[in-house]
């Protein structure tokens, strides 16, 4: 939301999280901190510019500006006493332009590689890879619809009653096992998915990880193949989507584990999360990666045709995943009151459409702006243009949509296109 009184480049507020989504370092012998600017989506220049001692911040190449929430905070603190407000949401008055009390927050520590569960995980796992070909965890892979052929490419294998490492939390039919492993495949840890259906595993014996930190499963995606990363929770959620030829896939054992350091070179998430997790903390996660610059997409409900996730969906045959938008030069360039033109100032194709209606009939994948909208925004800058465009642009493929960070910041229900 635009304060009241403010451009939509003014005034604006940055949160710790946000802050340190933006990769920042420090500068000017520390008194500073640079950063990617979150606003415009810079990732190959740190332009953002805080002051450490004021938290106020601008960008030099979108011209933003605000202050910290932290900065926000300790300045209504200071001047609660006399009863003032501080200078946000756009309200005016005689205290604007007053400098907020000091912002002495360290930056967040780079994140810590995770240490490997056992010396022993490699011996472990080559037993448990040899025990998986014709047993209780092949026919479990089967029902699950997982071909024996992906889940030993994947590094799959099977704990047998009784040899399973982490003896207490041993299971009387078994366990598939999944390697956790970091983007470079080195052995972290070992999930253990109990063998059986949900009505015969409890809940809580369903899954075990030895004690220690934990990886991903097919964390080596992170750095091969190519098109968007989907990124799931589970195993078999990730198998599935390799055996539908998503081979870029990796699960994660909780989105609290997720590792930006292990994705800064990854440019497109797909995330493909249970039917019933809209509101999760995924979505938190999809905020910071737009923050990073990433292109963000997720697979919604009808994606998984009645059920609740991805591998349910494989198994009975349903499962849709819309591909990425791709080239469109092959597509018609005019229509009933609509025109597809290549943006100079934008660097990319946008359409423009004569009204409302002829927007509807305008070609999916484009950001659209109609007569009304263009003589809107006839004196704006290319700055500003860009700013405005990249709160338009919303990208969908069949089933597969992807939002941007106004419509995250809303905390509203995601629209496709």
């Amino acid at each position: 939301m635009i304060p009241q009184g403010y451009g939509a480049n003014e005034n604006l507020t940055l949160t710790e999280a946000e802050i340190s989504a933006c990769r920042p370092v420090n500068g000017e012998g520390g008194n500073v901190i640079r950063a990617f600017c979150p606003f415009h989506g810079s990732d190959k220049q740190r332009s953002l510019r805080i002051d450490r001692k004021t938290g106020r911040f601008n960008c030099f190449a979108c011209g933003a500006w605000g202050y910290t929430e932290e900065a926000r905070r300790r300045w209504q603190e200071k001047r609660a006493p006399g009863g003032h407000r501080r200078p946000q949401d756009g309200r005016r008055h005689s205290s604007k332009g007053k400098i907020p009390s000091t912002y002495t927050r360290p930056l967040r520590k780079p994140e810590k590689a995770p240490k490997p569960s056992r010396d022993d995980l490699p011996d472990l796992l080559r037993t448990y890879q040899k025990a998986l070909p014709g047993s209780l965890g092949e026919e479990y892979l089967k029902r699950r619809g997982i071909p024996l052929e992906v889940a030993q490419r994947c590094g799959v294998g099977y704990a047998a009653p009784g040899t399973w490492a982490h003896q207490v939390r041993d299971w009387k039919w078994g366990r598939l096992v999944f390697p956790h492993t970091d983007p470079s495949g080195r052995l972290v840890n070992l999930y253990g998915r109990a063998v059986g259906s949900a009505e015969k595993v409890p809940k809580s014996k369903r899954h075990d990880h030895l004690p220690g930190d934990k990886g991903y499963f097919n964390a080596a995606a992170l750095k091969a193949g190519e098109g968007p990363l989907f990124v799931c929770e589970g195993g078999f959620n990730a198998l599935s989507l390799i055996a539908a030829g998503y081979g870029r896939a990796v699960a994660i054992y909780g989105v609290d584990g997720w590792r930006w350091e292990w994705a800064r070179n990854v440019r497109q998430i797909v995330f493909a999360m249970d039917a019933d997790e809209a509101g999760g903390k995924w979505k938190e996660l999809a905020r910071q990666a737009l923050l990073r610059g990433k292109k963000v997409a997720f697979l919604p409900a009808e994606a998984y045709g009645g059920y609740k996730d991805v591998n349910e969906a494989w198994a009975a045959g349903v499962l849709q995943v819309g591909e990425w938008p791709g080239d469109k030069e092959q597509e018609a360039t005019k229509g009933d009151g609509w025109e597809l033109i290549d943006s100079e100032t934008l660097g990319e194709r946008i359409v423009l459409a004569k009204d409302d209606e002829a927007a509807k009939r305008a070609p999916e994948g484009y950001v659209v702006y109609t007569a009304k909208e263009i003589h809107l925004l006839s004196g704006c800058s290319p700055e500003a243009l860009r700013q405005v465009h990249e709160a338009k642009r919303l990208i969908s493929g069949v089933l597969v949509e992807v939002f941007e960070r106004e419509t995250l910041e809303k905390d509203e229900g995601f629209t496709r296109v």
